[in-house]
């Protein structure tokens, strides 16, 4: 089985049951294909090229409006939506400080910018907190940018004003910035944003060929996430850490990266949340998603919650 990860945290599970042989005790054998960027991902679903993938609900709408997906379960809810996402600034660049001092500066000239994952439920989120401040978002004030780092880095070096992260992205970028010298701040402000679940998608024709299969991937999920949520945060770094690097950032010497004192520092000031178990994805999600991505011309017709989401697989 080809599963896709993205560096979220809904794909850690799959990250942890791989390495601690839960996939293998369901008598599963599975690829790990690290792909970050939602472009990669879509076309490599839409391909037949994996099986499953681990993604936002923004990636799904996309992925049904090109391929045929079924969302099986949720693979991580954020605990407190409110501070699912941040917006890292720096005023020395900027004088921004606050929310409203973002919104107010915002297409004033092309500097005052937000870089963000475009197609995304981090754009969707966004797009609500400014609606919040009584700002239409405009797409000539986003900078559409996939890499979370480089994100981190464009407000570091002052090429834009502003970047919206997720956890735990934002909560290292800015210690790690810190640590080398640089002042971000944090703005934690999406109230009334709900919390936006990463999910377990899978190809139409296992879901419907090979159900049982399905059975043994949410069950080896499932014990891997109880599994973390028993585990130290050191035990899951030691582990964890090194595999990622190698995942996503080839080339890097994840001794040396992970022995550098500014991602040390990143590292500690990062909280390992709670993983709870696969389960149904919210109808009222899926669908104010939905009608953001009609609104925003991402899609061009409906595809109801019935027809791309199963709980055949979970309670």
């Amino acid at each position: 089985m080809r599963v896709s990860l993205t560096p979220i945290l809904g794909s850690a599970p799959v990250l942890y049951a791989e390495e601690w042989g839960t996939f293998a005790a369901q008598g599963l054998q599975v690829e790990l294909i690290p792909l970050a960027s939602q472009r990669d991902r879509i076309f490599a679903f839409q391909a037949g090229q994996v099986d499953v993938v681990i993604t936002d609900v923004a990636s799904v709408i996309l992925l049904a409006a090109r391929g045929d997906p079924i969302v099986v379960a949720t693979a991580y809810v954020p605990e407190d939506p409110r501070t699912q996402f941040s917006v890292l600034v720096q005023g020395k660049y900027s004088g921004v400080t606050t929310m409203d001092d973002l919104v107010s500066l915002l297409g004033s000239r092309d500097f005052f910018r937000i870089a963000l994952p475009l197609q995304s439920d981090i754009e969707f989120a966004t797009d609500m907190a400014l609606r919040v401040r009584g700002f239409e978002p405009d797409p000539r004030i986003y900078f559409g940018q996939d890499n979370l780092f480089v994100m981190a880095s464009m407000v570091v070096y002052g090429m834009v004003a502003a970047a919206v992260l997720p956890e735990p992205y934002a909560s290292f970028s800015q210690r790690f910035a810190e640590a080398e010298g640089f002042d971000l701040t944090a703005l934690e402000d999406f109230a009334g944003v709900p919390a936006l679940p990463h999910l377990i998608v899978f190809q139409r024709d296992v879901v419907e060929g090979k159900p049982e299969v399905v059975r043994k991937f949410l069950r080896a999920f499932a014990a891997a996430a109880d599994r973390m949520n028993r585990e130290s945060k050191e035990g899951l770094l030691t582990m964890g850490a090194p595999e990622v690097l190698r995942l996503f950032y080839r080339g890097m010497d994840p001794e040396q990266v992970l022995a550098h004192p500014s991602v040390r520092a990143a590292i500690a000031a990062v909280a390992v949340p709670r993983f709870p178990a696969p389960g149904p994805l919210d109808r009222g999600i899926y669908e104010q998603v939905h009608r953001w991505a009609l609104s925003k011309g991402y899609v061009r017709f409906e595809h109801p919650y019935e027809e791309v989401v199963t709980d055949e697989f979970v309670e």
